[in-house]
């Protein structure tokens, strides 16, 4: 007997992740930089760890960005 993991249904709901995680990833690193932006409108030339939050929203946001554009450029995978 054997198990098969591709069910029509979890295919189904990988296909639906694939095509919403960069937009859940610019979600969440905007979720990441509004904050952290706002603290350092308080104090911007002192150094603390909402620079380092900042700059790694940043980085996965242009990351996110990226994957986004290539899937528009590349007109294959979108459905």
């Amino acid at each position: 007997m054997r198990l098969t993991l591709n069910t029509p249904i979890h295919m189904q709901f990988k296909n639906i992740l694939q095509k919403t995680y960069p937009w859940i990833g610019i979600i969440g690193s905007l979720c990441l930089i509004a904050p952290s932006l706002y603290n350092l409108l308080d104090e911007p030339f002192n150094w603390s760890t909402d620079h380092i939050i900042l700059a790694a929203g940043l980085y996965f946001m242009i990351i996110f960005l990226k994957e986004i554009f290539n899937r528009i450029i590349n007109l294959k995978e979108i459905d």
